[in-house]
């Protein structure tokens, strides 16, 4: 049952990303949603051997799970990288720890030969070599990562307000635990297959499973909550600019032709609003500049709305 709440708590996140994907026909953070939900749903005992007696039997649904996770968690990261440093280029090496844990995965699993389906892979495994690494794997590049996000949403922090304050918090606390949880569970893990660490062994399956639950829920809220945020304070802008071009039609069509001149920037219908509204006040400064000096094509209150127009313009286009 926890394991179907965490993939819907996911489900909800990746339909909240739903409008910016359409828009921008990519999202990172509906991709790390679908990956990660899509891990937290094959942890369920019967998704998981419904799915790998679909694969062959022999517990490929494990490392698919495994590697959703790893995937779910670094598209997470990317997109939180993106927000506080948009400009940063994604070379090759930033990519290669994905890629080395993707590929250490997929060489233990053939390492640890042929195997029957099983739900309960720690108990039956991980007392092995092997197994534990395969398994220590994934759950220590689960850990770095989160600890990574929740440093970036503990520095980011500060600049926000609002919403977007109180959905990055609870993205770093849900990252906290998780970095916590899983370092935990991977010395548990290790512990359980080498003895001189046995004093180590601090396995508590169910103990876990509640952690990840309250780290994922954390998580997906937040990121729900600042999605939701983002797109209203998107809709109201557009309402906002659609209304502004409604008023400053008029005042360019009155200033062109008080000032005598045509139409000096080329009309493009289908661009957005905001340039739309930029190349009109354009026009209308320059038609102001051609009426000479000691004369305006503006009224006081028509001025005054230009300027606050242009205000606001700079500052969506700051933000």
């Amino acid at each position: 049952m926890i394991q179907l709440l965490m993939a819907a708590a996911l489900a909800v996140l990746a339909g909240a990303r739903l409008p910016a994907l359409i828009r921008h026909k990519s999202d990172t953070v509906f991709t790390a949603a679908a990956c990660a939900g899509g891990s937290a749903l094959l942890t369920n005992p019967g998704v998981y051997a419904f799915v790998d007696r679909l694969t062959g039997g022999f517990n490929l649904a494990r490392l698919l799970m495994q590697a959703l996770m790893v995937l779910g968690l670094w598209f997470l990261r990317k997109a939180l990288l993106q927000a506080v440093a948009p400009h940063t280029a994604p070379g090759p090496l930033r990519q290669l720890p994905l890629y080395l844990t993707l590929c250490l995965l997929v060489v233990l699993f053939v390492f640890i030969g042929p195997t029957s389906t099983t739900t309960t892979w720690g108990n039956d495994f991980e007392d092995e070599l092997i197994p534990a690494l395969f398994s220590v794997t994934g759950t220590a590049f689960i850990s770095w990562v989160c600890g990574e996000i929740a440093a970036v949403c503990m520095a980011y922090l500060p600049k926000l307000q609002g919403a977007f304050r109180r959905g990055f918090t609870m993205v770093g606390a849900g990252c906290a635990i998780g970095c916590l949880t899983m370092a935990s569970m991977s010395m548990g893990v290790l512990a359980h297959a080498i003895p001189v660490l046995e004093s180590l062994n601090w396995r508590n399956p169910e103990g876990y499973r509640v952690l990840e639950l309250v780290s994922i829920g954390l998580v997906g809220v937040g990121l729900t909550v600042t999605a939701v945020t983002g797109h209203r304070t998107r809709t109201r802008i557009a309402r906002w600019e659609r209304e502004a071009l409604t008023q400053v039609e008029p005042i360019r069509a009155q200033a062109l032709r008080e000032a005598g001149l045509q139409r000096t920037l080329e009309s493009d219908e289908s661009a957005p609003v905001q340039d739309r509204l930029h190349r009109m006040i354009v026009e209308i400064w320059d038609a102001e500049l051609a009426a000479g000096a000691g004369s305006s094509v503006l009224t006081p209150g028509q001025r005054n709305y230009l300027l606050h127009v242009e205000r606001k313009l700079d500052l969506e286009h700051a933000g």
